[in-house]
């Protein structure tokens, strides 16, 4: 009756008849008769003649061959993005501080107390505009007296000249009233700038950076009134080292970036170069000419990016697609449902693009998001990118007709869960753990791309407890360390 049973379900899967099987005999022998024992070893031939004893990777009892022995594996959603062609460039990355292209201190002229402020800090002025007055009514008096003695003095020497001409006074007369006459007219032209300066005036456009004074504030000439920036354009400073000299000139352009607009990229040109070299720090001082689009101002912080080289028509990839638990540069290659593992050799990097110089070809689709959770052969399903929707390619079933290697035990490659995954990405002879020179390669990788100590740590443990199985490391090694 069991070998009936047996034979019955053979369109079943053959782990599924073994499995069976087994149950079948552990229940007739708990029914107590006779016939249980004959009837197990029935069942197990059955189970040999199934599983092809004397196949490669067969097993002696019967069981499956070691690698065919595990559950289907799931397929990983991931997304993926095509490799493309295009333009990018080599940049020389430094920082610097913004600085206004002319930035001034406007001062009083004269004395007096502040009676009115026409500008605030923040507000545009134009070139001649009213930012504040100095009480004049000190001043207007004072010319007045000026002007009153400038015009007796004129009369003087208009009645002087007069008599001078027709021979009735002396010249020494006539000089001493021209001279009298002369010193009012300038002493009623000081008394006129004087008043002028009462109102103090914008000297060029820009914007009012500080306010030194308050209303009512008693100032004398040279008090600091306002602090009066140029902001177009705004300039970069920024030291470059001398061997990159030969790459650099005016004209060239840059980009810059700063906290306070993450995400957004000003665009720079150099200015000028200085002509001599540093001796103490080995560099050059480079202006860099910004366009601060009405956003930036002087003293901000500024990552530089000055761009040096430039490479047409060449692949590239987004920087997230490189997986970060290698030594080398490397990819997932998305391919009739399956992630295949690519090593590939890099170029320029440009923000979050890489050039690739070899290990791909245009339109091959690696992914960027899910790479964690790969391995080379790991059945994958596209959520996002070129072939989302695709349905998965149906996973490996158990007790499949492909044979694990002879003799090869359990935890090895291909064989059941709980043993390191084929192609887990440690860099190891073997697929074993990483040297500490390559795990800490590993760990500068997971910083570029921005990853704190404690991220690094965790994504690291995840990837022991993986590699070992989970309960053991080292490759399965009890008490043994995947690292």
């Amino acid at each position: 009756m069991l070998s009936f049973l047996v034979h019955s379900v053979r369109p079943v899967r053959r782990r599924s008849a073994w499995v069976l099987a087994a149950l079948l005999g552990v229940t007739l022998v708990g029914c107590g008769g006779d016939t249980a024992p004959a009837n197990a070893r029935d069942g197990a031939a059955a189970g040999r003649s199934e599983h092809g004893a004397g196949r490669p990777g067969a097993r002696p009892d019967g069981a499956p061959p070691w690698g065919g022995g595990g559950p289907a594996t799931a397929a990983v959603p991931v997304e993926v993005t095509a490799v493309e062609r295009r333009d990018i460039a080599a940049y020389l990355e430094t920082n610097g501080v913004l600085e206004a292209e002319t930035e001034v201190d406007v001062v009083a002229r004269t004395s007096g107390p502040i009676v009115e402020l026409a500008v605030e800090e923040g507000r545009k002025v134009a070139k001649g505009q009213l930012m504040a007055r100095i009480d004049d009514r000190e001043l207007r008096a004072k010319m007045e007296v000026s002007r009153v003695a400038h015009e007796e003095a004129r009369l003087a020497h208009d009645r002087a000249k007069n008599l001078f001409d027709q021979g009735l006074i002396s010249s020494e007369d006539y000089e001493a009233a021209r001279s009298r006459f002369e010193t009012t007219a300038a002493q009623l032209e000081s008394d006129r700038l004087q008043l002028a300066y009462t109102r103090v005036e914008a000297p060029f456009a820009g914007r009012v950076v500080v306010r030194y004074v308050d209303p009512a504030q008693q100032v004398s000439v040279n008090t600091p009134l306002f602090r009066l920036s140029d902001f177009t354009p705004l300039l970069c400073p920024i030291q470059v080292p001398e061997r990159e000299l030969r790459r650099i000139a005016v004209g060239q352009p840059a980009y810059l970036t700063v906290e306070a607009w993450p995400g957004q990229r000003f665009e720079a040109k150099v200015q000028r170069v200085r002509p001599v070299v540093d001796a103490e720090t080995g560099t050059v001082r480079v202006t860099l000419e910004v366009d601060g689009q009405d956003k930036l101002s002087p003293g901000m912080f500024a990552r530089v990016f000055l761009q040096t080289e430039t490479r047409t028509d060449t692949l590239v990839i987004p920087k997230t697609a490189l997986a970060l638990e290698s030594v080398g540069d490397t990819v997932y290659v998305a391919e009739d449902g399956v992630a295949h593992r690519r090593e590939v050799m890099l170029g320029f990097r440009e923000g979050d693009t890489v050039e690739v110089l070899s290990g791909l070809k245009e339109g091959e689709r690696v992914v960027v998001v899910g790479q964690q959770s790969l391995s080379d052969g790991t059945p994958i399903q596209i959520l996002a990118g070129p072939g989302a929707g695709e349905p998965p390619v149906a996973p490996a079933a158990a007790g499949s007709d492909t044979p694990g290697a002879a003799g090869q035990p359990p935890g090895a490659a291909g064989g059941p869960p709980g043993g390191p995954r084929a192609g887990s990405g440690w860099p190891g002879a073997g697929g074993g753990p990483p040297s500490p020179e390559q795990l800490e390669q590993i760990k500068e990788r997971m910083r570029a791309r921005g990853m704190s100590e404690e991220q690094i740590e965790e994504r690291l443990r995840q990837r022991r407890a993986e590699a070992g199985g989970g309960s053991t490391g080292g490759g399965g090694r009890p008490g043994g360390s995947a690292l």
